[in-house]
């Protein structure tokens, strides 16, 4: 039997995860399968074998791509192997860090500061016939929040969406492997959460919390792409 492996790269807020869970359940929600299984990354769970695996989600994680953590290189090397093997694979934010850094390209701070909220996303021509954008919308609302992006992208790389913030808010990097910027397993509840437990740190940034959270959007079209990607997986 072979699995869809939720890579696990993190964990969220203690009260986030006590009202909602914690980022594999999210994305477990979206998908139909029942052969799921989720590896603890950050937490030394031995990778999977390779001819195991029907597809990989790799989560995001509120650590840094640039940290380069001994568990995070691991992961590149394995993410290489995917590749490899054309296995299908997509990364959610670190995740979609992580893809770009480990195929050649370079992950680290956005020089535009943190991106967070639900914002404005377009999508390029070339996702016109992109699996992963079956049935989104040209323009649609994503959830966010990071401080670093991919920056530049590996050669073979296609960009399918962006805003003003991130011109790399989701990435073709091979026939096989998506990454996106945004959270497509957030939901309004858990946006909000995420809100209000960085309130020191948006403080200082000079971010309007109160006009961050009357910003919240439902989101349903980004959503969609969990949605997608599995179908991508049974195909």
């Amino acid at each position: 039997m072979k699995y869809i492996y939720i890579l696990k790269t993190g964990t969220t807020f203690d009260t986030t995860k006590n009202l909602y869970g914690d980022f594999d359940h999210w994305i477990k929600r979206s998908l139909r399968s029942s052969n799921i299984k989720t590896i603890d990354i950050e937490n030394n769970t031995k990778l999977p074998n390779i001819n195991s695996a029907k597809g990989f989600i790799i989560t995001g994680s509120h650590s840094m791509v640039s940290e380069e953590l001994p568990w995070s290189l691991s992961l590149e090397k394995y993410i290489r192997k995917a590749a490899s093997k054309k296995i299908p694979l997509l990364g959610i934010c670190y995740g979609h860090q992580l893809i770009t850094k480990a195929l050649g390209g370079k992950a680290d701070f956005n020089k535009k500061g943190k991106e967070i909220g639900s914002v404005k996303i377009k999508r390029f021509k070339s996702s016109i016939n992109d699996p992963i954008f079956k049935d989104i919308p040209l323009k649609f609302f994503g959830h966010e929040t990071h401080y670093q992006s991919a920056l530049k992208l590996p050669s073979s790389a296609v960009v399918l969406a962006k805003n003003s913030h991130d011109r790399h808010q989701a990435v073709r990097f091979t026939d096989t492997i998506w990454g996106v910027q945004f959270h497509p397993e957030f939901d309004s509840g858990i946006m909000k959460e995420y809100i209000l437990n960085q309130k020191e740190s948006l403080d200082k940034l000079g971010l309007d919390m109160d006009k961050l959270i009357r910003g919240i959007k439902k989101c349903k079209a980004s959503a969609k792409i969990l949605e997608n990607f599995e179908k991508i997986i049974d195909n």
